[in-house]
């Protein structure tokens, strides 16, 4: 079944990023497209584990912490492993189908598509990284990582399109 439906993810996936590598044919300009793995959950999980410490021993501390739960059912602590393993296979599924786009690229050398790994690997456990109300989104420490992270592995593409 998970496989089935990370096929069916890649598909989806790859048939809409067709549509966007299709308009970048018909530029004249090099284009730069980089798809970026889901962000690592088992480190994310480890700071909103200590977020969850925190909480049990002042109540008043992210006091929408459980709201998450209502939405994000996949965030309880019994479903964690299966939701990281999935990001994974979510992860894994992206680097696949990038490789065989580039492959159907072969003709267009003004058009760079790469996949990047940096948010799947960012070390994200350090609680500070999580708002202060939900310990669920990014704090504004944790959208300084988040941006560095990513920014950090934009190099070849910036030099590709000519941006040093």
């Amino acid at each position: 079944m998970a496989l089935a439906n990370s096929q069916q993810f890649r598909q989806n996936y790859a048939r809409e990023l067709r549509r966007l590598l299709g308009r970048a044919r018909t530029k004249k300009h090099r284009v730069a497209i980089v798809v970026f793995g889901l962000i690592n959950f088992e480190s994310y999980f480890k700071g909103r584990a200590m977020a969850e410490r925190l909480r049990k021993s002042d109540r008043r501390l992210y006091p929408h912490l459980e709201t998450t739960y209502k939405y994000f059912i996949s965030f309880h602590p019994a479903y964690r492993c299966n939701l990281t393993r999935l990001a994974s296979i979510v992860n894994e599924e992206l680097r696949g189908m990038v490789e065989e786009l580039n492959r159907e690229l072969h003709d267009a050398g003004h058009i760079q598509l790469r996949y990047s790994h940096a948010l799947a690997t960012a070390d994200l456990g350090r609680v500070e990284l999580l708002h202060p109300i939900d310990g669920w989104h990014a704090s504004a420490e944790g959208h300084n990582v988040l941006a560095e992270t990513a920014f950090s592995d934009l190099g070849p593409s910036l030099e590709f399109i000519g941006i040093h």
